[in-house]
């Protein structure tokens, strides 16, 4: 279940490397809370002009707009009385009582609607910035309860890859709140997210100091993911995105202030990604301007879908789905505990959650409503004060407002991953996507137009950048030449995803087909087993051990680079770990078991798992 984020959505940016070709910029519509001045130039969406709009959708609108000319003369007459009676009582009621609406006068607001320096300053939360250069770790998990092929085709993907072992949460269900009987798994992959996290984090004050907040961490799902390139693309496009985020909310921050300086609250950083799906049932309040990505029917809900999933094939990605949660170690832990405070409120109130994913929406929700209210208040600042008519504001903000001039925190660095270039979904895009090999030109030409896609608009061009990256990552993925690899692409989006997300409805026609048939279509299924071994054999003292990635920092910052690494446990045993939290009654540490693959492939009677991971004949694994 998906949960809508309107009408908070974080606007897209209009970037042709989110979504392709662009085909018409858009300024995402503002919410306005307040009838105080603002000197920023917001205004309502563009609608597109008919020469705006692809021919064959622009047909469709030019025949169903038409009207005769005595209806147009008709609506002028109607509209232009009822101006000039609006603009008569305006004059009459509205302009006596102007100062109640927060507009200017020659008064100063009353000194109980204002907020002073000192009083907005207090409202910066701290928000991490990763900027900074030097050294971070790296670490994967997923949550899982017990053996299964699926989870083992998901950790074994990131292994052969390169990255560190996945360590595993909630093994055995110790997180897994009996009470939940509708989302008692996804609340358990939270708590025990947090918990992991705030362990490694207490270790760093000790001896074995390896965690600290600026380290990078992903939680993926255990079952139905594959990834298929290598940490320092995901590593990258981490770091993109959030560059991306912070420029687009930067600018915002800047046209609500107009030419006021010195704002005490400066423009918040992202630094946790979540990402996006489709089908939320999203409609045209959703706060996004349609690209017509997809052509005719973009945005358009299919009433004849063969099956669920089908009816959004042509909805552009709006909705929380965090088949991948990546951040600091230390954004992500004051998120989970805001997420899990918010779950004891609704056990409190015997109210039932059907996924955590309403949880991550309700906290965006907030941080975006928050952010809102903030930029109101910079339209407002005079150099000293910022006006506050909380009387004015709706009630859902002016409780986010009272909230905040209490000292509760809502801005969490936290924003979605529209783009799919981290993490793609493959439900509702059945027919977009598809493995081709990059370099093959006339392959995937030919792919994007079996797609759908336009034959002069193919939105896949060349290998992605960020695998051009040398000295990075394993060695034995240095020989890949990444463009004569099967890979998936979104023909539509333009991308190739990191990961791909196999999030099919379970009693969907494809379901079996991707988890079970698409298993061989991946590029590294042939040298799988030669692989894995080589990532797990132990790394001997003698050894160059090389970073994950590098991450060349912004030239005006000064602070050269980041280096990712994998944690220092994966240098002498590099087997996937499952974490124990510590007993309620001692204050030691969590524990980190390996586990061999037989204890996370084998499920039950079932055939022995070396054969359909493997495919090839050679019997069971071996180091």
């Amino acid at each position: 279940m998906f949960r809508r984020l309107l009408p908070f959505h974080q606007p897209r940016p209009n970037a042709c490397y989110t979504h392709g070709p662009c085909l018409k910029s858009a300024q995402p519509a503002k919410m306005r809370f307040m009838f105080g001045r603002s000197r920023g130039e917001y205004r309502p969406l563009p609608r597109y002009e008919n020469h705006d709009i692809p021919s064959d959708v622009s047909s469709d609108i030019s025949s169903d707009s038409r009207c005769s000319e005595s209806a147009r003369r008709t609506k002028w007459i109607i509209g232009g009385t009822a101006l000039l009676l609006g603009t008569v009582l305006a004059a009459r009621y509205l302009v006596p009582c102007s100062e109640s609406f927060g507009y200017v006068t020659d008064d100063a607001p009353p000194s109980d609607k204002v907020l002073t320096a000192q009083q907005l300053q207090a409202l910066q939360t701290g928000n991490h910035s990763i900027s900074a250069g030097g050294d971070r770790r790296l670490r994967v998990f997923m949550s899982a309860d017990s053996p299964h092929i699926n989870l083992c085709k998901s950790a074994m993907s990131a292994v052969a890859l390169g990255y560190p072992a996945p360590i595993l949460l909630n093994w055995g269900g110790e997180f897994y709140p009996k009470e939940w009987y509708l989302a008692g798994s996804h609340i358990a992959k939270l708590e025990s997210l947090l918990s992991v996290i705030e362990d490694l984090l207490a270790r760093a004050e000790g001896e074995d100091s390896d965690a600290h907040d600026h380290d990078l961490a992903v939680l993926v799902g255990a079952h139905d993911v594959w990834f298929q390139l290598p940490p320092s693309v995901l590593i990258q496009r981490y770091h993109q995105l959030n560059r991306e985020a912070d420029k687009r909310v930067h600018r915002r921050w800047q046209d609500a202030q107009g030419f006021a300086a010195d704002f005490p609250i400066q423009s918040p950083k992202q630094s946790i990604i979540v990402t996006a799906a489709k089908d939320c049932h999203s409609t045209t309040e959703s706060d996004s301007d349609p690209h017509y990505m997809y052509g005719r029917g973009t945005d358009k809900v299919s009433s004849t879908p063969s099956y669920p999933a089908r009816e959004f094939d042509k909805i552009q990605p709006r909705c929380v789905n965090n088949a991948m949660v990546i951040g600091t170690m230390g954004s992500l832990r004051d998120a989970l505990i805001r997420e899990k405070a918010k779950v004891e409120t609704i056990a409190h109130r015997g109210r039932q959650l059907w996924s955590d994913q309403p949880l991550f929406g309700e906290v965006i929700g907030a941080q975006e409503t928050w952010r809102e209210w903030v930029r109101e208040l910079g339209a407002t600042w005079n150099g000293t004060t910022s006006e506050n008519f909380l009387s004015k504001l709706a009630r859902d903000v002016r409780e986010i407002a009272k909230a905040s001039m209490h000292g509760e925190r809502f801005e969490y660095g936290i924003g979605l991953e529209d783009s799919f270039s981290t993490i793609s979904p493959t439900c509702s895009a059945e027919d977009r996507g598809d493995f081709v090999r990059i370099n093959d030109v006339q392959a995937v030409q030919e792919a994007s137009v079996k797609a759908g896609v336009p034959y002069e608009e193919v939105r896949i061009r060349g290998v992605p950048g960020e695998l051009s990256q040398k000295m990075v990552g394993p060695k034995q993925l240095e020989a890949v030449e990444w463009g004569d690899v099967p890979l998936y692409s979104d023909f539509y989006l333009g991308v190739t995803p990191v990961v791909i997300h196999h999030n099919a409805y379970p009693d969907g026609p494809k379901r079996k087909t991707r988890l079970v048939e698409w298993w061989s279509k991946m590029w590294f299924h042939a040298q799988l087993r030669n692989l894995v071994a080589h990532a797990m054999l132990p790394i001997s003292p003698r050894s160059i051990i090389r970073p994950l990635a590098r991450v060349t920092l912004q030239a005006q910052t000064g602070e050269g680079e980041i280096r990712y690494w994998a944690p220092k446990s994966d240098i002498h045993n590099r087997m996937v770990k499952i974490y124990q939290p510590s007993p309620i009654d001692t204050t030691s540490g969590g524990s980190y078991i390996p586990m061999a693959w037989e204890g996370i492939c084998q499920s039950g009677t079932e055939r022995p798992w070396h054969q359909e991971i493997f495919g090839d004949a050679k019997g069971p694994w071996q180091m």
